[in-house]
């Protein structure tokens, strides 16, 4: 085996899968294999580190290895399970389409696609990697033959980026925190963090705000209903939209927040989640899907979505100077239990290089 390469159909600067797929790209070249990125569409800031997934065809050799990275239904993946070459499927969920029906008919139609295409590749797949538990038992339920548990590949040392002093001075000024971090999409629930924190203003803090940072350009119409919710909740001078941002804003939004909250009903791992903790941030999540594998004890979880209740969590956490300095050290713990040499190791290990 000579090359190692890498395809998912859309790559882009900043995605938590896209940095995973670069970052990997990299360990591969420094264990001496030939390692690139393929996509269909590469987004700007990208596209100098990705090729066209048509260049595979005549790029793969049968002693390579192609590693097909799983997140949507493309029909370009029917296609790359024909080439002749060790074919590694890494599973990083599929979003179920009934989070998106009546919201985005496109969103949806792709997750169902993506769960049929599963189930049909499945028997032209030699190894399948879930990057959390909870994904590794789907593909144990959909009949992968062969399948392993590996994290994502994060590299911590980007976040050592200084912080956005633009960011820093903007939100410096005001007094409580809250911040959530994840694309505008309806499995996550930004309506609930909109409803709670509406309860978060009336009862416990009526200066306080709300930080969500994400872009929304994927569910234009989910967004659209939340900016309608935020007035309906008059929330508007309270809650900040900010989009897609920098990583250097990204840095400042978590040094400046005082409490992570997410409310997601869906996450096939959670990158933000450990990202608030690097940060000493605490984390008061909803306990569904691989959130509370994610968090593994160190952060609040809740075991009911009672919006009351998330509220009052994160009002704790933000307020108990020992309980955030215990879930600070717990946070700090559990990043180091996704120390980028132990996951590269450990998916050397599984990938047999």
């Amino acid at each position: 085996m000579t090359a190692v390469h890498q395809f998912h159909p859309v790559l882009a600067p900043g995605d938590a899968m896209s940095n995973h797929v670069f970052a990997l790209r990299d360990r591969l070249r420094a264990w001496g294999y030939a390692s690139e990125a393929f996509a269909v569409q590469a987004k700007a800031g990208v596209e100098n580190e990705t090729l066209s997934y048509r260049r595979l065809f005549r790029t793969v050799r049968p002693e390579d290895t192609l590693i097909l990275h799983f997140s949507m239904g493309n029909e370009v993946f029917d296609q790359l399970v024909k080439i002749p070459a060790r074919r590694v499927l890494v599973y990083h969920n599929i979003t179920p389409p009934e989070f998106f029906s009546g919201i985005n008919d496109h969103a949806a139609a792709f997750a169902r696609l993506g769960l049929r295409q599963l189930e049909q590749i499945a028997p032209a797949i030699d190894l399948a990697i879930g990057v959390s538990a909870f994904n590794r038992q789907d593909l144990d339920d959909m009949g992968f033959r062969k399948t392993a548990h590996v994290p994502i590949l994060i590299d911590w040392k980007l976040y050592d980026t200084p912080p956005d002093p633009a960011v820093l001075a903007r939100w410096s000024v005001f007094g409580r925190k809250l911040l959530f971090v994840g694309r505008i999409s309806p499995n996550k629930r930004h309506d609930d963090l909109l409803r709670m924190f509406a309860y978060y203003r009336a009862v416990i803090d009526r200066e306080a705000q709300l930080l969500l940072v994400g872009s929304w350009g994927d569910h234009r119409e989910y967004y659209a209903r939340l900016r309608e919710l935020q007035r309906a909740l008059a929330l508007e001078t309270a809650v900040t939209f900010t989009g897609g941002v920098s990583l250097a804003a990204l840095v400042a939004y978590y040094r400046e927040a005082d409490a992570f909250v997410s409310l997601s009903e869906h996450e096939g791992f959670g990158v933000p989640l450990l990202e608030a903790m690097r940060f000493d941030l605490p984390v008061v999540a909803y306990d569904a899907a691989a959130v509370g594998e994610t968090v593994g004890g160190a952060g609040v979880l809740l075991h009911e979505r009672d919006l009351a209740q998330a509220a009052e969590a994160a009002a704790l956490v933000s307020e108990n100077a020992a309980l955030r300095t215990k879930l600070a050290a717990a946070g700090r713990k559990r990043v180091t239990d996704f120390d980028a040499e132990k996951i590269a190791l450990r998916t050397r290990e599984v990938l047999g290089l």
